[in-house]
């Protein structure tokens, strides 16, 4: 599945509350109408007020907004589409910092799927410089740091959901055809509780915590604690 990626941080003087109301309309209206005719499904996930857990560093954006597409082709014909896009960013530029915006296409891969929980974690990956290439970071992603997480039982005891998505270049999307990240993590967990305790687990901390610095730029890149609402589904 193919999807678009979203980052907003509120206009300052904007509540919170005032501004997912706000995009939580604004997205399902960009559903609907000029070059939108290709959007399956639109999520808004929006940043938990005063959630924090030991270990991890929050990011200052407010949360993500995510559209899915049948395909590449689509997602492209979409969010390249001038009357969509201009849209789209005039909603970011009323009720966000626009140029703090993120807009990334990526393809989506499931990982785990139980159902979903009432806490999504997300982390915005930027490649540490060890890695060359978006291919090399995204097939160590894939094939080394992944399963070496499910392979503890004690740290997947605790996902509800988990999903890769790999940031694919694209003219529409910030920094075009060298995006300034490579990925989009999510984790759902039914409660900031489990969240903090996978986090915490011994071989957690002692071999995926460690690998995590291995593969991802964590001082460039964004972590953050969110629940998510489904705004629209064709």
């Amino acid at each position: 599945m193919n999807k678009l990626c979203v980052f907003v941080q509120g206009r300052p003087g904007l509540a919170a509350q005032e501004l997912w109301a706000a995009l939580d309309s604004e997205l399902a209206d960009l559903c609907s109408g000029p070059g939108a005719r290709h959007i399956r499904r639109a999520a808004a996930s929006s940043r938990i007020a005063g959630a924090s857990v030991a270990g991890v560093a929050v990011s200052d954006y407010d949360g993500m907004l995510e559209l899915w597409f049948a395909g590449p082709g689509r997602l492209d014909a979409t969010a390249s589409n001038p009357v969509w896009r201009g849209r789209l960013d005039e909603v970011l530029g009323r009720l966000t910092v626009p140029e703090r915006a993120i807009v990334l296409g990526a393809q989506e891969v499931l990982q785990l799927d139980r159902g979903r929980g009432e806490v999504k974690l997300i982390g915005l990956a930027r490649r540490a410089e060890r890695f060359a290439t978006h291919y090399e970071w995204a097939t160590y992603w894939r094939d080394v740091h992944s399963p070496l997480a499910h392979s503890i039982p004690d740290v997947t005891r605790h996902y509800v959901r988990y999903v890769h998505n790999y940031v694919v270049g694209a003219a529409y999307g910030t920094g075009g055809a060298t995006p300034p990240f490579d990925g989009v993590a999510e984790e759902w967990f039914a409660s900031l509780e489990e969240l903090a305790a996978c986090l915490a687990e011994p071989e957690y901390v002692e071999k995926v915590r460690p690998d995590d610095a291995v593969f991802v730029d964590l001082d460039r890149s964004h972590t953050l604690i969110t629940s998510e609402r489904v705004v629209f589904s064709a």
